[in-house]
């Protein structure tokens, strides 16, 4: 049954993103042009898109239990009942590599990255943009997805393969379901290789994954680090949004990848602490 359910999650969640993103896919296929109708379309429909993990858990978890379960979803996505030290570190975590990755790029002379990423027509500094921003991404701007990554899947997921595998497996998932992404005309996804952006979600995701375990399987974390994780990039951007060599966006994925790795043994070694104080 969980196996059934997990498949319908990981259906659902296609079918909603991919429909929505189709009609602007399909221009760059030659079968119609991308006119300024469309172009003005193309945000609204990757927002909608990115709903695709919340709805599916949300349409499954009320087949399963109606309104009481769907409440009880919530209830336990949205406990905030931690220890402020993994708050903490969701937001170090969430920031830091980026930020490392920015300056890391320039002071190597790798490329010589924009200060931020934040339109030139936006004339408000960036400390009174910043939270409603950071508002914005934990309910249209990518935030959301972790109702269905982690708050619905990373549970069945471990439980059948482990953390880690579960963890890499929602990674590559996470990342493929972004895919035709590449394949919208100025669409800001285009500008970076997928093959990095992959890198970067099955370390994240991991990352993540061990994260939501470290502070007793919440929800909460994951948001913050997946929000944090998008802010940081215009705060310290790893990219150009133009279609030019984008090193600094290969240097991030490392360091997330790096960073993966790094958990992974630190885990493992306190797991032998642990089984060794026990004996």
């Amino acid at each position: 049954m969980k196996t059934k359910t997990l498949r319908s999650f990981f259906v659902i969640t296609f079918i909603w993103a991919w429909v929505l993103w189709l009609p602007f896919v399909l221009p760059t296929f030659g079968l119609y042009e991308m006119n300024i109708t469309l172009e003005g379309l193309v945000m609204l429909a990757v927002m909608l898109g990115a709903f695709g993990p919340l709805v599916s858990a949300m349409i499954l978890t009320y087949r399963q239990g109606g309104k009481e379960k769907l409440k009880q979803f919530f209830r336990k996505c949205l406990d905030v009942k931690i220890k402020p030290i993994y708050y903490g570190m969701a937001f170090i975590l969430g920031l830091s590599v980026t930020a490392i990755a920015h300056y890391l790029t320039i002071l190597t002379g790798l490329d010589e990255l924009p200060n931020n990423l934040i339109p030139e027509g936006i004339n408000l500094p960036l400390y009174v943009l910043i939270v409603p921003y950071t508002l914005m991404l934990f309910i249209l701007g990518g935030g959301q997805e972790e109702f269905g990554w982690r708050g619905f899947a990373q549970e069945p997921m471990q439980e059948r393969f482990g953390v880690l595998k579960g963890s890499l497996i929602i990674g590559l998932i996470w990342s493929i379901w972004h895919a035709p992404l590449w394949l919208i005309i100025g669409e800001g996804h285009s500008y970076y290789p997928f093959l990095a952006f992959t890198v970067y979600t099955t370390s994240w995701s991991v990352i993540i994954g061990i994260m939501y375990n470290l502070s007793g399987k919440k929800m909460m974390i994951a948001w913050i680090m997946h929000v944090l994780g998008n802010l940081s990039v215009p705060l310290f951007p790893v990219l150009f949004l133009e279609d030019v060599p984008q090193p600094g966006y290969w240097v991030w994925a490392t360091l997330n990848l790096l960073l993966a790795i790094g958990m992974i043994v630190w885990v493992h070694y306190k797991k032998r602490e642990a089984l060794g104080a026990r004996l």
